[in-house]
């Protein structure tokens, strides 16, 4: 290649790269502009959705909704105790007294037991024989004798 194609060639290739180099350049900021644009589409929607949050609590405070719970468990427990009223049947059960009744089963039980126990065969009892003439007492001479030969026999003991 004559001397002239070379640096032209040169130039031109100088010049690719320059051009490359304001391309890429291009390129970065058009992706920090796209991700600014994100950033601020981004924070007003966050400032809408803040704005409408407090418009939608702004008639409410925690007062306002611990009273509202409130209100609604009285009703529930009206409606519960409307409920167990309708469902008992009508004259049933309307004079029972839970004491009286387990003061009844208390005696029945009993009773049962009772009979039971009348039923039980007793056991057989052994007894052994027992003899039925008085023992003969004895008299204070006896004792007399019998503590004289006691003490004779500790003192012939005692040498």
């Amino acid at each position: 290649m004559p001397p002239r194609t070379d640096e032209r060639k040169k130039a031109y290739d100088n010049n690719i790269e320059k051009i490359n180099g304001a391309r890429m350049t291009i390129e970065t900021q058009m992706m920090a502009i796209e991700n600014a644009n994100v950033n601020l589409e981004t924070m007003s929607a966050m400032r809408a959705g803040a704005e409408a949050m407090k418009n939608i609590h702004g008639s409410m405070d925690i007062n306002k909704v611990d009273s509202t719970m409130d209100d609604i468990r009285d009703q529930m427990d009206v409606a519960n105790e409307i409920s167990e009223a309708i469902s008992r049947p009508v004259g049933i059960g309307e004079d029972i007294d839970e004491e009286e009744l387990l003061n009844e089963l208390e005696e029945l039980e009993q009773e049962e037991l009772d009979a039971k126990m009348l039923e039980t065969p007793s056991p057989a009892v052994y007894t052994p024989n027992v003899p039925v003439y008085e023992p003969i007492r004895r008299t204070r001479v006896e004792e007399d004798d019998e503590e004289a030969e006691l003490k004779a026999l500790q003192a012939s003991m005692a040498m």
